[in-house]
């Protein structure tokens, strides 16, 4: 037997092998699914998820604080212009990071958008070039399945704790989701470890407060706006 036989031999065993892991774990999936969910789309969308990993702690801390700046929606009432224009994001980084340049008004092509970026620093990037405003279109009155929720708060995380029009942009995003279809049941779903990492992100928000206050009660985070966020997603 030459060596292409056995490379052919090799490869077809490796296919078959991922099938069999892949098969195991949608039926895993489906049996969790099957005892949580109370619509076909959240089964659907948890079954297809199977073979996607949790980010890693690693990933969800960002030891380098990345600075970014979000959409303008987020940002138009700040003075310091030099400071924006220093922290965007270039369209080199957008090609070396393969960021989509545009954000899809569709639920589906928008959340395989996002899962295609594996980095937690990339996906945080694709959220901020975008800004919370064009979000809130692509979910408008459409649901945000459970685990896709989870995967925008540990994104979220990751958040310059340093820099208001972060700050501003991340409490936005976090109003918008709440508008969604179906929020309140998402949240229900949520296990004691997503809810803690929830908790982390809004300790991580007042905390922030320090780092700005006035300029940011003047782009409507305060105390009392993160307090009235923190009960809607009952942590």
């Amino acid at each position: 037997m030459g060596s292409a036989d056995f490379k052919s031999l090799e490869d077809e065993l490796i296919d078959n092998v991922e099938k069999d892991v892949r098969y195991w774990q949608q039926n895993d999936a489906k049996l969790r699914a099957v005892k949580n969910v109370s619509t076909y789309q959240e089964f659907s969308d948890i079954v297809k998820a199977a073979h996607l990993r949790p980010l890693t702690k690693k990933e969800i801390e960002c030891k380098s604080n990345p600075s970014v700046v979000w959409n303008n929606v987020a940002t138009c009432n700040m003075q310091d212009n030099s400071k924006q224009s220093s922290d965007s994001i270039s369209d080199v980084d957008i090609i070396k990071d393969n960021i989509p340049s545009a954000c899809s008004p569709k639920v589906q092509e928008f959340i395989v958008s996002f899962r295609r970026l594996n980095a937690a620093k990339h996906r945080y990037k694709y959220l901020s070039l975008h800004g919370a405003e064009h979000v809130a279109s692509t979910f408008h009155n459409e649901e945000i399945p459970p685990s896709v929720l989870v995967e925008l708060l540990e994104t979220l995380l990751i958040f310059p704790s340093n820099s208001v029009p972060d700050i501003v942009a991340v409490t936005r995003l976090l109003d918008v989701i709440t508008g969604t279809k179906r929020f309140e049941l998402a949240i229900e779903f949520l296990s004691s470890t997503e809810l803690d990492t929830l908790c982390n992100l809004f300790d991580k928000l007042e905390e922030s407060l320090k780092s700005g206050q006035q300029d940011l009660a003047e782009q409507g985070v305060t105390e009392w706006s993160l307090s009235t966020l923190r009960r809607k997603y009952k942590v």
